[in-house]
């Protein structure tokens, strides 16, 4: 079955229906948990976004050096709208939401994110490379059994580029 869906994927890229764009993005932020700790989060992350639809999917390792804990976590954003500012430039505003995991040393939490994003995308040589500039404001949500919640806002902005195929 597997086989099959890996086939089908790639009868689709190459028969020029939909286009991908996937690269690299870095973020950095800051933020803080709800009566603790102030955030300070650096991270690499892969992008990856389709060419006729709004949705942006983002596989990302963050880390906070103030606490000191590695945050792997997936998001997914739809854009609601993104005007064209100029024959490169386009702004963006959308909706997401991710989930994670946060560990340290001693602790461990899994996590959920509501997600609003907004910034600038430009696009050359055809829609082949785009780089993007994204400012996000996060609200964290950190599960840890038995029933201890923790809450934390962050807002990261992110840089970077996607190449279509």
């Amino acid at each position: 079955m597997k086989k099959i869906i890996a086939i089908l994927l790639i009868l689709l890229f190459k028969s020029g229906l939909f286009a991908i764009g996937i690269g690299p993005q870095i973020s950095f932020g800051q933020g803080f948990l709800i009566q603790e700790n102030m955030i300070l989060i650096t991270g690499a992350s892969c992008s990856i976004k389709l060419d006729k639809e709004p949705v942006v999917i983002n596989i990302a390792t963050n880390y906070d050096h103030i606490i000191d804990c590695f945050n792997p976590e997936i998001t997914v954003d739809y854009w609601l709208f993104s005007p064209k500012i100029s024959k490169y430039c386009n702004y963006f505003l959308g909706i997401g939401m991710g989930s994670g995991v946060e560990f340290s040393k001693n602790d461990f939490h899994f996590t959920s994110t509501k997600r609003l994003v907004t910034g600038f995308s430009w696009t050359y040589y055809d829609g082949f490379l785009e780089y993007f500039m994204q400012l996000t404001a996060e609200e964290e949500n950190h599960f840890k059994f038995p029933f201890n919640t923790r809450y934390a806002f962050k807002f990261p902005l992110s840089l970077g580029v996607r190449f279509y195929y």
